[in-house]
């Protein structure tokens, strides 16, 4: 078995995120730990698909790519986006709009990381097949364009919302 660099950390998303392992088959692939652990960097893998850990500065996140999705910190290489993050999946997915005075309202808010693992296990588990099967094979190719128009009218959404609240 591979040796987690931050095994404080796995051992969370193990407890959290069990069903990652145990009914879709997720491995470790990579860890790095930087700063006495204070930054943290998990990778799993699939057959279908690669999941990112991270925490930093007090945040905890999870994000999707592909099988060719490279290892590593960054998400964006050369302006190539490789890797995707949950919330905005599960939003795409579910077609949730934007609501942006409960997402200030979170942003004030310091959950631990415990609890932002929690949050985010709690929102992924019931629609996780369907997120793995958006970055099986080529299958991003069919739902991309749809992807990235559905940020850009969020982000539109989101501005015209917070616009109202001052």
């Amino acid at each position: 078995m591979l040796s987690i660099e931050c095994p404080d950390f796995f051992e969370k998303i193990k407890q959290k995120f069990s069903y990652l392992f145990d009914l879709y088959g997720f491995e470790v692939i990579y860890s790095k730990s930087t700063q006495g652990g204070q930054h943290s960097l998990i990778i799993l893998e699939s057959k279908d698909c690669r999941i990112k850990f991270y925490r930093s500065s007090g945040e905890a996140n999870l994000l999707f790519g592909t099988l060719s999705a490279p290892i590593g910190w960054e998400d964006v290489i050369d302006g190539i986006r490789y890797w995707y993050y949950v919330l905005g999946l599960i939003d795409f997915v579910q077609k949730n709009p934007v609501n942006a005075k409960e997402l200030l309202n979170r942003a004030r808010t310091s959950p631990t990381e415990e609890q932002q693992l929690a949050e985010l296990s709690a929102k992924l588990k019931p629609i996780c097949e369907q997120i793995i099967v958006l970055f099986k094979g080529d299958n991003i190719k069919q739902w991309i364009g749809e992807y990235e128009q559905f940020e850009k009218e969020q982000d539109e959404e989101f501005q015209r919302q917070f616009e109202n609240l001052k």
